[in-house]
């Protein structure tokens, strides 16, 4: 049986078993795309009828691969423009953070941020909508007072904080909100025909074409909006998670970035420079962590990239609605995975999601040996 055989039987028997209403997956090298296989509907025909089928020009909520691709990625190219310095303190743009702690401590997930505050429920009440305040600085204003898990450097701890609070540095160091920041500085320059935010905010929403997430008592269906319901209560465009994007949208961010780290020091990617990229894909001593991105678990059984990913040079992200990006940056290849395994619930599926990353990670590194 081909890979393609193999990969795309694999997306039907997860979706067949319930893992979502729809999957695609995107394999290959900085050069090229070996394998690309998209399937299932944008919804369950038990939640509402007739759902459309999907094809490349549908959008999945990638959830927290906004960190990399977004966030990150936009420091990338600010820092390759000089205008964003990694050694930077954080109280500069946070006043009252703990000395020591650096704009790379926020990338890399160590500047003691707490990992989650169920912000929404707060911004939902009927008390915080008569305020008329903006909620989008009320997010980032809650995630500055949290109290830190931790002191800065001491430990890694996964953090929606720290990305939410990084998101709103780039605001402030440029200007600019995060969309507008991501589509000049990443989305165009890489020609991601599709990503973008959906900002909640806007005076007039078009129709999306996008895959469904859950189903909640308090919004229905959630389709065409973010479904992190912190990112939804302030409007759809935060740090930590917001984006929507095709798997070839995904695919050709991680070219990007494989040809970037295999490019001579200072050559240009994008509107990143080589040297930077390669910067952020160095973790720091004793972190699993680089700036954006995390690395393999060592242990058997354990990785979501599947056992047979490779371990030196391996780099990825996950996303909570079913998504995730490994990167095998040795071998120059990628493989991306969009699912909606939160469709319509959430709660049964965070095994069968791991099983799926797995075996399509390990089938894909079967390609490059």
């Amino acid at each position: 049986m081909s890979p393609q055989a193999i990969v795309g039987s694999m997306l039907r028997s997860a979706l067949a078993d319930g893992l979502g209403s729809a999957a695609a997956v995107q394999i290959g090298q900085r050069d090229q795309v070996l394998l690309n296989e998209i399937t299932g509907s944008r919804w369950l025909a038990s939640v509402r009828p007739a759902p459309p089928v999907v094809d490349g020009s549908t959008l999945f909520d990638v959830a927290s691969l906004t960190k990399p691709m977004v966030t990150a990625a936009v420091a990338m190219a600010l820092v390759s423009e000089g205008w964003l310095n990694l050694a930077w303190p954080l109280g500069y743009f946070f006043a009252g953070f703990p000395p020591g702690a650096t704009v790379a401590d926020l990338l890399c997930h160590r500047a003691g941020c707490a990992n989650h505050v169920m912000f929404y429920h707060q911004l939902w009440s009927a008390r915080f909508k008569a305020s008329g305040s903006d909620a989008r600085c009320t997010v980032v204003e809650l995630a500055h007072r949290t109290a830190l898990a931790y002191p800065p450097r001491q430990q890694n701890t996964y953090s929606d904080l720290g990305y939410i609070m990084m998101g709103a540095l780039l605001e402030r160091l440029t200007g600019a909100p995060l969309d507008a920041l991501f589509a000049r500085w990443v989305a165009a320059p890489l020609q991601l025909q599709h990503a973008r935010y959906i900002d909640l905010r806007a005076a007039q929403q078009l129709p999306v074409k996008a895959v469904a997430t859950e189903v909640c008592e308090r919004r229905g269906l959630v389709v065409g909006e973010v479904h992190d319901e912190n990112c939804h209560a302030a409007g759809g465009v935060l740090g930590h998670a917001g984006l929507f994007a095709t798997v070839d949208d995904v695919g050709r961010f991680a070219q990007a970035i494989l040809r970037a780290l295999a490019a001579p020091d200072g050559t240009r990617v994008g509107a990143w420079r080589s040297n930077v990229v390669q910067q952020f894909f160095a973790p720091p001593a004793g972190s699993s962590w680089a700036l954006g991105w995390d690395t393999p678990s060592t242990t058997p059984g354990i990785s979501h990239a599947g056992d047979a990913w490779t371990r030196h040079g391996g780099f990825g992200h996950l996303g909570f609605t079913g998504t995730s990006l490994w990167l095998d940056v040795p071998r120059q290849a990628y493989v991306a995975l969009l699912n909606n395994r939160v469709h319509p619930r959430r709660e049964p599926s965070a095994a069968g999601i791991k099983t799926l990353r797995r075996a399509v990670g390990d089938a894909a590194a079967a390609m490059f040996t």
